[in-house]
């Protein structure tokens, strides 16, 4: 993992900040070297006294330079080996998670063999004693029940609760894998730690074979449209200017109802720089319907699958004049950052850079050679449901979205898009080294550009 780093919170060991001392040493160092290049021509000879002072200082210099040197090495040093230890560690209790997982699924089974017909006797009896009760009494256990869930609903921004779920939807498979009969052991050398066979994508392809089956498909292919577009008179396109930031370019994600916006730059080659900016997913979207931003496709691309909306952005790249040799930075919010996430990844482009903010994309982890920076808030349940980040390339910020004092009227507010451009605000302002590589080596153009937005239609197979 490049970096870690975490803007607010409780305090924690930071690497980043041994890293940051140690650099510190080092620089020292090179300060205490140079005056010892510099203190030989100050020798006259013609004065013992300030001969030997200046010996004393030079001895002196050399000693602290090599103090200090060791102790950055030193540093360095206890940085990597905290960090492989902590790896360590964790692979090691995701081990032991999953064989529980699988012995409670096994467990689970039994009982609930033994227990489903109690339940279903008092479920008739439930029913049967809500039939009869006066229609006050059925008004006034709703509205409890209503009471009850909305006191219930800030449990979900709770950052332990959130943590809780990320381990608990990890495990889920092996849970699955218990319950039918799998070893605990077995089931532990199949999951995420041992060969992988099983884990949160292979639980998302069952799901996505069953919504098929029910008619609700979220691989289905798509049809884009260029917004005012008249292909035959060159419309569709608006002046831009190049993103400045990683706030700006978190600022520029489009809405669902036009979910992908595409800037192009000349370049001095005669080439073009794309800038890809995706929407998150559409809440009010009927699933598997022909608005493709829907649940269907957030579970087809947790499934590692061709999701419609990820075939979208693809068409209206190629439709953009994207070529396997264009340089692009994919830029993306919840659904679209995971859809950012496997653009960037596939191979399709050059792609130069990559920007997500509450995106499901922990097992999704960036390998390639190009900046990435993700983003999540600590009480933000979305980016957990892909469950455990697995080792990857990107440089992680992870944020507070709420304070005692934030009001909001959402279900889940640390999820807003505009509370991920205010934590954008800080990650540009922080002075970690690796946050601020990644930053510095994402694509600048020289040059204003053209702006140009799509719709996405789903289209049943053999509509097209």
């Amino acid at each position: 993992m490049t970096g870690s780093i975490t803007i607010g919170g409780p305090a924690s060991i930071a690497t980043e900040h041994l890293e940051l001392l140690a650099g510190r040493l080092r620089r020292a160092s090179a300060e205490c070297h140079e005056i010892i290049v510099r203190l030989p021509p100050l020798r006259t000879g013609d004065n013992a006294a300030r001969e030997a002072d200046l010996a004393d200082i030079d001895r002196t210099v050399r000693q602290v330079r090599e103090r200090l040197s060791d102790l950055a090495a030193s540093l360095q040093a206890a940085v990597e080996l905290y960090t492989q230890t902590e790896r360590a560690a964790a692979s090691a209790v995701e081990m032991v998670m999953a064989q529980l997982a699988a012995t409670v699924g096994l467990v689970a089974a039994r009982l609930g063999l033994m227990i489903v017909p109690a339940l279903v006797n008092a479920a008739i009896a439930a029913a049967a004693v809500w039939a009869v009760l006066p229609p006050a009494l059925r008004e006034a256990a709703s509205h409890g029940a209503a009471v009850a869930l909305d006191q219930g609903v800030p449990a979900l921004s709770d950052p332990r609760f959130v943590d809780t779920l990320r381990h608990a939807l990890t495990f889920v498979d092996d849970a699955a894998l218990g319950a039918i009969g799998v070893p605990p052991a077995l089931v532990a050398a199949l999951g995420e730690t041992g060969t992988e066979v099983s884990g949160i994508d292979s639980a998302a392809l069952a799901v996505l074979g069953l919504a098929a089956l029910a008619g609700s498909s979220g691989v289905d292919p798509v049809r884009v449209d260029r917004v005012g577009a008249d292909r035959r008179r060159g419309e569709g396109q608006t002046a831009s200017t190049p993103p400045a930031s990683i706030a700006d370019r978190v600022g520029r994600v489009p809405d669902p109802a036009t979910p992908i916006v595409i800037e192009r730059y000349p370049l001095p080659d005669g080439t073009w720089h794309f800038e890809v900016y995706i929407a998150g997913t559409d809440s009010s979207a009927e699933l598997g319907g022909d608005r493709p931003w829907d649940m269907a496709s957030n579970v087809a691309l947790v499934a590692e699958q061709n999701a419609s909306s990820l075939q979208a952005v693809q068409a209206a790249l190629l439709d953009a004049g994207a070529t396997s040799a264009s340089s692009v930075v994919f830029t993306g919010y919840s659904q679209g950052g995971a859809i950012a996430t496997a653009l960037a990844a596939s191979g399709q482009w050059s792609t130069t850079g990559l920007v997500t903010v509450g995106a499901p994309t922990g097992g999704m982890p960036v390998q390639g050679d190009y900046p990435a920076v993700v983003i999540e808030h600590r009480e933000d349940l979305v980016p957990v449901l892909s469950g455990i980040r697995r080792e990857t390339n990107a440089v992680i910020v992870r944020g507070d979205a709420l304070t005692s004092a934030t009001g909001h009227d959402s279900a889940l507010p640390a999820h807003e898009l505009e509370r991920y451009e205010t934590t954008a605000t800080a990650a540009d302002a922080h002075t970690h080294a690796a946050l601020q590589a990644a930053i510095a080596g994402l694509p600048s153009p020289s040059t204003n550009g053209e702006r140009l937005t799509y719709t996405a239609t789903r289209v049943a197979r053999g509509e097209q």
